[in-house]
């Protein structure tokens, strides 16, 4: 007879090992909504209170997202800087795999931005799905639209330290999505280092880098 474990058993588990990582200062970064903001920015004020004046004890948010919605991205970027910020701690994000889109975005909030040598990022315009008065729709989103495209902008642009807002703004919200390599993303300064291992079969040869 094979012993199908518990529902309770399997959650508690899963609460014990979550808990575990977020006392050694470790969180991980999926889906960016209005739940997993709120969680996040729960747990890194958590992580921060016991880490208040010990930048050596660095919180360290690995990030492997498609992306997600906007609003809830910009809270947990406001989330971290006010760790940074208000409790003197350290935040590293770490790309594993992918960042698309608004976890593009995120992942500028780290004190030290880093990503596995196999990963990319992708930078494309916002979706949105709207229905409406036309007034609503073609005014009052269009500012929507425009204050969001110069907040990211201006995020790469002072984060980077590459080209200025104007630039950014014109190669995110180009209307094409721009994947990147590893090795991009160190060269736009979308990143400051990557994780490379001896056996990886990551792919960094001049010709497959691109001139921006």
């Amino acid at each position: 007879m094979v012993n199908v474990p518990r529902l309770e058993d399997m959650l508690r588990q899963y609460t014990a090992q979550r808990a575990e990582l977020e006392a050694r200062g470790i969180y991980y970064v999926r889906d960016i909504d209005d739940e997993s903001a709120e969680m996040f920015s729960k747990s890194l004020l958590l992580m921060a209170l016991g880490r208040e004046g010990r930048p050596e004890l660095p919180i360290t948010v690995y990030i492997s997202s498609g992306g997600g919605s906007v609003g809830p991205g910009l809270a947990m970027i406001e989330a971290i800087h006010r760790v940074q910020h208000q409790f003197h701690v350290k935040v590293n994000t770490v790309v594993l795999g992918y960042a698309y889109s608004m976890a593009s975005v995120l992942v500028q909030a780290g004190d030290r931005r880093s990503m596995g040598g196999l990963s990319t990022m992708m930078l494309h315009s916002s979706s949105w799905l709207l229905s409406g008065e036309d007034n609503k729709i073609f005014r009052d989103y269009q500012k929507l639209a425009d204050h969001y495209q110069y907040l990211v902008s201006n995020i790469f642009a002072t984060r980077t330290g590459h080209k200025d807002i104007g630039w950014w703004r014109r190669f995110v919200y180009s209307g094409h999505d721009r994947f990147l390599t590893a090795g991009e993303c160190v060269e736009l300064g979308l990143v400051d280092d990557l994780l490379e291992y001896p056996d990886d079969p990551a792919d960094h040869e001049p010709q497959n880098r691109r001139t921006f």
